[in-house]
């Protein structure tokens, strides 16, 4: 199932204004974006409305969802995470696959309580007091936050899963890779997260976006679970963390109802700088009783942290010696699980440190011991190519101004220019001569499928077209920025007056609909996550109301 978030679920006032059906500027473009991305939107009202109406009249493509407090068990009010879980059940998807964006604290609440990563519309509702969470100031601005960071599958630098330690271990760059900036106008992870400088790309903060594309990162890989405890692991000087680090968790903590334990793991005496040591070559100063001598867990968490999963942020890792000495410390604490984040990792395996037989650990105090108490396990998953490419894309568009709607001047509305030249039936695309504008980008023909429910439309195109409901269809993928993208477009001839144009995946569903429906034919759509076991229960629900209408 697809690691990136399938589905968007907007308060009402984050699309119309408030006390009206009149949408938001640009709220019309920003829908018919996503459609075309293949997204699913939601939308969540108070009280039962017409939504499909509404949204007709406004210029708006119909919700793949509608929820009112009527459909809530229980009629449970906003903040209840219920709302989400209901989205997430009825469109077939997890919820770290839903991104909610609100207009009110009670919106936040809901995403917290669900552990759906929540944004704020700033253009529809300013707050009157202040919550910790990802904003945008239009839906241009939430268009770029979710097609940067939230509509990739994650890629990891490195990726470690070990169930048997209870451990996951994820990075994302090289902590020498570069990036492009406006002040400076090129620098590396070190100059922020080592040297602690400001960096600038375009009016935005280097150390956020990189933070931002880390979280909705970890958030999408199920690394980032709800309700987890937050915390850095401690600078090689008592007292002191990793600012950049710190001080973004403070804020990032809430994105899925988290908390952050600042304190949890304390430096208890000074400490060989590993970075340093390394840097000048004192490879004999850094080893795992450097760690295990001088940080332990502190008492005050004694009685709370089992159970707990528990989130270790570093900037950097080498081998793993800090990440998995906090491993050793909070299992033996009783935690559930360990999770290590890292911005960065140096191309060598993780290591793993088991204490020998007979060792014990202390996990709320100073343990007098060498690197002859463990044995030694190197681990090499592998490492992955890393998001780098993408994000250097993302700054250079930052420095550029490249962040708009794709399609639409900044506080314009318009419709997609989807027609293409009306065709007499039984011919095909290749023979049709079309010359009305069609979205522009570069185009492949549809071989394979990107997605399960493409597979669904195609299989039922396929069946329509031997049935001579529909006389022939193509289907083609668009590339807007010419960047490998899922976004498809649909061609087909459909006898009974239907025009024959190109059209997107809902229009074209909204289409096969009502040319099955003119043809007594019960069909029906399925969400983009669609497989095996949901195809086959989706054939199994339409037989059963085939029967249940006598055929």
């Amino acid at each position: 199932m697809a690691n990136k978030v399938q589905a968007v679920v907007f308060d009402y006032k984050a699309l119309f204004k408030a006390g009206t059906t009149q949408p938001h500027p640009d709220a019309a473009q920003l829908l018919h974006v996503l459609d075309q991305q293949g997204l699913a939107w939601v939308l969540l009202t108070s009280r039962p409305i017409d939504a499909a109406a509404i949204c007709a009249a406004a210029g708006l493509p119909q919700p793949a969802l509608h929820l009112s407090q009527e459909d809530i068990p229980g009629r449970k009010a906003r903040g209840s995470n219920l709302w989400l879980d209901q989205a997430a059940e009825r469109l077939g998807l997890r919820n770290n696959q839903l991104v909610i964006v609100g207009t009110t604290e009670w919106d936040w609440r809901t995403g917290i309580n669900a552990g759906v990563l929540y944004i704020h519309a700033r253009w529809a509702s300013a707050l009157t007091e202040p919550i910790d969470a990802l904003g945008a100031d239009d839906p241009a601005h939430l268009y770029w936050l979710v097609d940067r960071h939230l509509l990739h599958e994650p890629q990891w630098l490195f990726a470690l899963d070990d169930e048997k330690r209870s451990l996951r271990v994820r990075s994302l760059f090289q902590p020498d890779e570069t990036f492009p900036g406006t002040s400076p106008t090129s620098f590396n992870l070190k100059t922020i997260f080592t040297y602690d400088r400001k960096v600038t790309v375009g009016d935005e903060s280097a150390r956020d976006i990189l933070m931002v594309h880390l979280l909705c990162s970890a958030f999408l890989d199920g690394s980032l679970p709800s309700r987890a405890w937050f915390c850095v692991y401690p600078s090689s000087t008592p007292g002191q963390v990793n600012d950049q680090l710190a001080e973004f968790l403070e804020v990032a903590k809430v994105m899925t109802g988290g908390y952050y334990k600042g304190d949890l793991l304390v430096r208890a005496a000074q400490a060989t700088d590993t970075s340093v040591a390394r840097a000048t070559g004192r490879h004999d100063t850094v080893s795992i009783a450097t760690q295990a001598t001088t940080v332990h867990l502190n008492p005050k968490y004694q009685r709370t942290v089992k159970g707990k999963t528990v989130i270790v942020f570093d900037d950097f890792t080498t081998e793993g010696m800090s990440l998995d000495w906090a491993r050793n410390l909070l299992t033996k604490a009783g935690a559930r699980q360990v999770i290590g984040v890292t911005i960065g990792k140096y191309r060598k395996p993780y290591t793993v440190f088991t204490p020998r037989p007979g060792v014990t650990i202390n996990a709320f105090a100073p343990n007098a011991l060498t690197p002859a108490h463990f044995t030694t396990e190197h681990l090499s998953p592998g490492f992955g190519t890393g998001p780098g490419d993408l994000v250097r894309e993302t700054m250079s568009r930052l420095i550029t101004g490249d962040t708009g709607l794709p399609g639409v001047e900044p506080g314009r509305v318009t419709q997609p220019p989807m027609a293409a030249p009306t065709v007499a039936p039984g011919n095909t695309p290749a023979t049709a001569g079309r010359t009305a504008q069609v979205p522009a980008g570069r185009r492949e023909p549809m071989r394979t499928y990107k997605n399960g429910r493409q597979r669904h439309i195609g299989e039922t195109l396929n069946q329509l077209v031997a049935d001579q409901l529909v006389s022939g269809w193509h289907g083609e993928y668009l590339h807007p920025d010419g960047k490998p993208s899922s976004m498809a477009l649909w061609w087909f001839s459909a006898f009974g007056g239907h025009p024959t144009q190109w059209w997107t995946t809902r229009e074209a569903e909204a289409l096969i609909s009502s040319v099955c429906e003119a043809a007594g034919i019960i069909w029906e759509p399925v969400p983009p996550n669609y497989g095996e076991p949901e195809r086959l229960e989706t054939l199994k629900r339409i037989e059963a109301r085939r029967n249940s209408a006598g055929g």
